[in-house]
Formats: structure tokens, C-alpha cells, sequence
């Protein structure tokens, strides 16, 4: 199970393949992220809780850099690349929010994911513009 876990939480990170959501999905975003809170199911994740991400952001891709792996869950670390969506005053920031996720795989499906840790750098780049560490 452990490598179908890993395989399952990487294929999401590369692709964004909504499949992969278990229908009954709980997604938990710590408040300090746009649009934090929780979400439960597949279509609030997908209806909800993106739309309301990219309300922010025009680029958002997610790098991963380690994966750790016990059973069906996945803890993962890295940094989204964000692009802000253009202000009033034209400005178009970018850079970079850090991560740390827990990730709950069951059936081959994406049970659950916990947002255990990020920065204050997504409220930052959207309220200031400074560059996110």
C-alpha cells in the first residue's frame, strides 16, 4: 500500500487529476492560506475550494520535495509557484509558498488531506507584493 500511497499523492501533485478524490474527501486549509478552511467532498474541493484559490492567483503549481510514507498516509513538503492575478495598479507578483501536507489514501483514492504547516508568504505576496521566501 505504501507505494500505491506515494504513487496516488505524486500523480495528484503532477496532474491535478480530480479522480483521484475519494467522493467523500475531507480537505483541511489552515486559515493563513487564501480561502482556508475545510471542505468536505470531492465537489466541494473541486466547485468551492479551487475556484476560490484561483480567484488569486493566475499560476499556482505545486513542487514537492519529499515524500514520507507509512501505510496510506503521505507527508509531503515543498513550495507552490504562485503568480498573483493582476491588481488595480497592474502589478503581477510572484513567488513562492511553502508547504507541508498530510495526505490519507485509501481504496487508491485521496481520503483526506491535513494543511499542517505553511507561511504567512501567501497572505504577504497578495497584501504587499514583497517576494515570498
Amino acid at each position: 500500500m505504501t507505494d500505491t500511497a506515494r504513487k496516488t499523492v505524486e500523480n495528484w501533485y503532477a496532474t491535478g487529476n480530480t479522480d483521484l478524490l475519494a467522493d467523500d474527501i475531507l480537505w483541511e486549509v489552515l486559515p493563513t492560506f487564501p480561502e482556508g478552511g475545510r471542505y468536505e467532498g470531492r465537489k466541494a474541493v473541486v466547485g468551492t475550494f479551487v475556484p476560490k484559490v484561483m480567484t488569486h492567483f493566475s499560476e499556482y503549481k505545486a513542487h514537492p520535495h519529499s515524500f514520507m510514507v507509512d501505510g496510506n498516509v503521505v507527508a509531503t513538503t515543498g513550495v507552490y509557484h504562485v503568480r498573483t492575478k493582476k491588481d488595480p495598479s497592474g502589478e503581477d507578483r510572484a513567488g513562492d509558498i511553502t508547504f507541508a501536507h498530510f495526505w490519507t489514501v485509501k481504496n487508491g483514492k485521496i481520503a483526506a488531506l491535513y494543511q499542517v504547516a505553511d507561511t504567512a508568504t501567501a497572505q504577504k505576496l497578495l497584501q504587499t507584493g514583497e517576494q515570498a521566501a
